[in-house]
């Protein structure tokens, strides 16, 4: 119907006949065809007919107002809301959603997308009801309605068996090869070999990465977790210039893997312990590289009210894809301290040794990294900070370039970086961040003295 025959409709008002009357419990006239309502009316006995528990009214009048016109939100709204009242939860979905979109201002489009969650708890979808709820906190008219949507969200993802989590992000980096910083290559101050491509060489360019993480509940009780969990990673990246003898997808990496967790509370109500097994492949340069299966034991420990400690150790297969005689065991322990600050912030420190044994050509190495970081507690104008600071030793001590060399390969590195999240700049609960970090590794073989600085723009969900 044209646009114009519908607002003529609307202001003429709409003919309900019989219908209505039968909603006030009078009897028919003569000219029944004669009785008409205004818009604002008709809308007000729809609503009258909900309060009275006349579903089956309201929705024959909020039919009569959307044929009238096909974006009235309020006759939408109206009829999701008859349809709940039958437990048609599905089509009332339906409705809600048209209500959402049609709405003409903020206030009802988080009234529309709060009713879509709620009919789509009801009928069970979980995930569907999550994504309303992220919808309604874009658009929720006060702080505190926001965070009771907030809190509501967090209470359907704990009731749903599926959680998954998504992080991306755009870097770029003047040194995306992890390249020298020297076109030299000198052992303890020897040169050995000379002059270094142009591919080992530090080389500019742009990083993309994508993290998908995935997990569903199978089995719960009051002291016990189980999950399936999935994981996707990929990194992907781009040159500034053409490079001689290097394509950028040889650099290219990306990691699939799935596994089972299963999870318990240790004695007492402050532990947590949670056993691990997974599974999957990675690529390098879109070939296979290697397969491998992992088993992991963690527990977290509540040393105090603010005070958190995690310990952790993992075991990890690797079955080389390209040379079998370079299969390896990599061995991992780490340990974690974080603890909340009285306004909010939050301090953290990361201690992570890890070993991997090899009869692969330069892959075996030892390693110890170590992190603290600041999380503030208040915004800096728009912006929540946090400051991180680590240093890295690795040990390679069968380590061959030509000939083997005298004491192993060397690395000492140190590293740090800042990351701002704009909470305030969010979308359905998705805010920006914009991380700067900088890097400098030294080697007593000079071809991995490395100097790096990057700009990372990525998006992260801010519950």
């Amino acid at each position: 119907m044209p646009a114009s025959i519908r607002k003529k409709r609307a202001a003429l008002g709409l003919v309900l006949g019989l219908a209505i009357l039968a909603w006030a419990g009078g009897s028919p006239p003569a000219r029944a065809e004669n009785l008409y309502l205004t818009l604002p009316q008709a809308q007000a006995m729809a609503r009258q007919a909900l309060v009275q528990k006349r579903p089956r009214l309201a929705y024959s009048i909020s039919k009569e107002l959307i044929e009238a016109d096909p974006r009235n939100g309020h006759a939408h709204y109206t009829q999701a809301l008859a349809f709940a009242q039958v437990d048609a939860y599905g089509w009332g979905l339906k409705s809600a959603r048209r209500a959402f979109y049609s709405a003409g201002n903020d206030l009802q489009k988080y009234e529309a997308a709060q009713l879509a969650s709620q009919l789509a708890f009801l009928d069970e979808r979980l995930t569907s009801s999550q994504l309303w709820l992220r919808r309604a906190v874009q658009h929720a008219p006060t702080e505190d309605a926001r965070d009771e949507t907030i809190r509501a969200f967090r209470t359907v993802r704990a009731r749903n068996p599926l959680n998954f989590n998504i992080k991306l992000s755009v870097t770029p980096s003047d040194n995306v090869n992890n390249g020298s910083n020297s076109p030299y290559n000198i052992i303890d101050g020897s040169p050995l070999v000379g002059t270094l491509s142009p591919s080992a060489q530090a080389i500019p360019g742009t990083v993309a990465t994508g993290d998908l993480r995935l997990s569903y509940r199978l089995r719960q009780s009051q002291t016990s977790l189980t999950r399936l969990k999935g994981r996707f990673y990929t990194r992907q990246v781009r040159f500034n210039n053409p490079v001689a003898g290097l394509s950028a997808s040889d650099l290219g990496t990306a990691r699939a893997e799935a596994g089972i967790a299963h999870a318990f509370a240790g004695r007492g109500e402050d532990s947590q312990w949670e056993l691990g097994l997974a599974g999957g492949r990675t690529w390098s340069g879109g070939d296979p590289y290697y397969d491998f299966a992992r088993a992991s034991v963690q527990r977290r420990q509540k040393l105090s009210e603010n005070l958190y400690l995690s310990l952790g150790t993992s075991v990890e297969e690797q079955l080389d894809a390209t040379v079998p005689k370079s299969d390896a065991t990599q061995y991992d322990a780490f340990a974690q301290l974080s603890y909340t600050l009285p306004k909010g912030g939050r301090l953290g420190a990361y201690v992570n040794y890890r070993n991997v044994d090899t009869n692969g050509t330069n892959r075996a190495y030892s390693q110890w990294t170590g992190v603290v970081s600041y999380t503030m507690g208040q915004q800096i104008g728009p912006a929540v900070m946090t400051f991180s600071l680590g240093k890295s030793v690795v040990d390679y001590d069968r380590y061959s370039v030509l000939l083997p060399v005298p004491g192993g390969r060397n690395d000492d590195s140190v590293f740090g970086g800042v990351t701002a999240s704009f909470n305030d700049w969010g979308y359905m609960g998705f805010v920006p961040t914009v991380s700067f970090n900088a890097g400098k590794s030294r080697s007593n073989i000079s071809r991995f003295d490395v100097d790096e600085t990057s700009l990372s723009l990525g998006v992260r969900s801010e519950f």
